[in-house]
């Protein structure tokens, strides 16, 4: 206290300019006041009182008032008021597991198992204290918490060595302590030196401010509308970024072919400027010639048959987007690019981790993914000093990125070379795709010109149709001599005998129509209805139906359900799941049942009887299970 005066208006008489530093990192500014009543007559002292009118213009400051009902404290015994938010409780049945060293940001603390002790929480606020020594106290906060049970050893007043079981607990500290807490051996009987005590909520200090109203004030009203009740005390800075329906793994990104063919396009070679392709490309599939010169394309850039990017060089290649960017510096001209096209698929990857622990901190791993991951679906994360780096396969077999490695598709193996060794208590996270996910379907169009004719009559007779058409004034036909459903000549396709579809591609448009010659049998049709039941031995699946089916007649349709797992490098499941896949089947008119999805035999039919079969260990043998 002293009679230096504050004197109303004057700036900066209490608090001193805000610097650049506190207006970036935030301040707490304390002054301590001491009001005095002054008046010049003997009038009778009534009372006192001091408020906070107004809060400062700038939004980034704010004032409160508060009192600590002592005039002899100091700022110290002040601050502490503001940051007991939390006032130390009962001595916890925890206790420190050796000295606890100044800077740790985790400690070790035990509580033996016949206590039954509860174990400490993430969140939870504790303190720290060294004997009756009020001064050593410090407040934690629980980050983290990893609980392990251990086995000790103590010596009784004997001489005996015995043991006790005890839960340990590794706690992650929001902060680093301050000071060494010291603490002996573990014990069925912990006696400190340094306590753990609990906390419980407190407020250690009140505070006044003041508050602008939201809506202007009626006279007479009991009640009035603020735009706010809370004040900062102490700066911090947080922020909330809520997520949902997201995936642990989140998704990958895969190119997949979508012909077998190969798409030519002239293309601009410039330096500077770039080319975007109609379609994703595969990699590994392109190929472009620059001053005599042909290149082909690994790992996002183009290499000459010497294995160097030479005129090429800087140019880089997104296969996803099919943008290549041409950054060389060299004459432009316009060359021919052949790539084959692909399709951007977006899929929830395969996930898998490992621990990292003091004994596996290693430069390389080596890793065996079942199923084998897709070209350009690898991706490996790892942490080296709280930082995260990653690794990613260029679709050619090598790893880049903060590392390197290699990676055989066909296998699944998998060699990790990392730039450093990752932290302790880390995990290294990897994810990818598998390669057998997306495979070329034999019903997809392999010409040109897809082409449907839908005849007018079903129950086409097995062997009778002739296709005609005309290209460029030449006569082109096609038949299906063989009777089995497969079309041949000039186009190549199938026909369903039964519906009278005809499905067929050409190399060249037709110039006109195509005409089709065929025979067919009036007769109605016929449906039958059978009721297959689950089948998980995969026995032959048998469909009784009328007697005298004509040849080729057949049709029908059956689903089946394929299980897909998927295991990690020691041989354990992680994941399982069933696709449904659609099978169009129908008869060959010679007594076979053809799956039209992939072309194969799958069953027999008996003309005369009526009795169709599947056969089971062809049709019906899981895949990957």
């Amino acid at each position: 206290m002293t009679g230096l005066e504050v004197i109303d208006g004057d700036i900066n008489n209490l608090f001193e300019d805000i610097s650049r530093v506190n207006r970036t990192y935030g301040n707490v500014s304390l002054r301590k006041a001491f009001l005095k009543v002054d008046t010049a007559t003997a009038d009778l002292y009534l009372d006192a009182h001091s408020i906070l009118s107004a809060q400062p213009l700038d939004p980034n400051v704010s004032g409160l008032l508060f009192t600590t009902q002592d005039f002899y404290d100091e700022r110290g015994q002040a601050r502490q008021r503001i940051e007991s938010f939390v006032i130390p409780g009962p001595v916890t049945a925890l206790a420190l597991r050796g000295t606890q060293l100044q800077g740790q940001r985790t400690i070790i603390c035990y509580a033996p198992s016949v206590n039954n002790v509860t174990a400490p929480e993430i969140g939870e606020t504790l303190l720290l204290q060294e004997g009756q020594d009020l001064a050593s106290q410090q407040f934690i906060k629980i980050l983290n918490v990893e609980r392990t049970e251990e086995t000790f050893t103590y010596q009784v007043s004997s001489g005996d060595i015995r043991t006790f079981k005890a839960d340990q607990y590794i706690l992650e500290l929001s902060a680093e302590l301050k000071r060494d807490f010291p603490a002996g051996d573990p014990n069925p009987k912990p006696a400190g030196p340094s306590l753990i005590y609990s906390t419980q909520p407190a407020t250690s200090a009140k505070y006044f401010g003041s508050t602008n109203l939201a809506e202007p004030a009626a006279g007479g009203a009991s009640s009035i509308v603020v735009s706010e009740t809370f004040a900062p005390i102490i700066p911090t800075a947080s922020n909330e970024t809520p997520f949902i329906d997201q995936r642990p793994g989140g998704f990958v990104s895969q190119v997949v072919p979508s012909g077998p063919g190969n798409i030519s396009m002239q293309v601009t070679v410039e330096g500077g400027t770039s080319s975007t392709m109609p379609t994703a490309m595969v990699p590994g599939s392109l190929n472009i010639t620059v001053s005599g010169e042909t290149y082909t394309d690994k790992g996002g850039v183009f290499l000459n048959s010497g294995g160097i990017q030479g005129a090429l060089e800087g140019t880089q290649i997104d296969y996803r987007t099919g943008l290549i960017n041409w950054l060389f510096s060299s004459s432009s001209s316009v060359v021919n690019l052949t790539y084959r096209p692909g399709t951007l698929r977006q899929q929830i990857p395969n996930t898998g981790r490992i621990d990292i622990e003091e004994s596996n901190r290693n430069f390389n791993y080596v890793l065996s993914l079942d199923p084998p991951p897709a070209p350009m679906s690898f991706n490996l994360s790892y942490q080296y000093l709280g930082k995260w780096y990653e690794l990613q396969d260029d679709g050619t077999g090598n790893l880049r990125g903060d590392g390197s490695g290699q990676v055989n598709y066909d296998t699944g193996s998998i060699v990790a070379t990392l730039q450093a060794q990752p932290d302790a208590g880390s995990v290294i996270f990897y994810r990818w795709t598998e390669s057998s996910l997306y495979v070329h379907d034999p019903e997809a169009y392999d010409g040109v010109t897809p082409l449907v004719m839908q005849l007018a009559n079903g129950q086409v007779v097995p062997g009778s149709v002739t296709l005609s058409w005309d290209v460029g004034g030449t006569p082109m036909t096609a038949t299906d001599v063989a009777g089995d459903g497969t079309i041949t000549g000039d186009a190549t396709g199938r026909i369903n005998y039964w519906i009278g579809q005809i499905e067929i591609t050409t190399e060249v448009v037709p110039d006109d129509l195509v005409t089709a010659d065929y025979t067919h049998i009036s007769d109605q049709s016929l449906t039958a209805t059978t009721t297959v039941p689950d089948n998980n031995n995969k026995a032959d699946i048998v469909m009784q139906t009328e007697s005298d089916i004509e040849p080729g007649s057949v049709d029908f349709t059956i689903i089946k359900s394929v299980k897909r797992t998927v295991k990690d490098g020691a041989g354990q499941t992680l994941s399982s799941n069933f696709v449904d896949q659609s099978h169009w089947i129908t008869d060959n008119g010679n007594g076979s049942l053809v799956s039209r999805r992939d072309l194969v035999f799958v069953g027999t039919v008996n003309y005369s009887t009526g009795e169709i079969v599947i056969a089971g260990n062809t049709f019906l043998r899981q895949v990957n299970a």
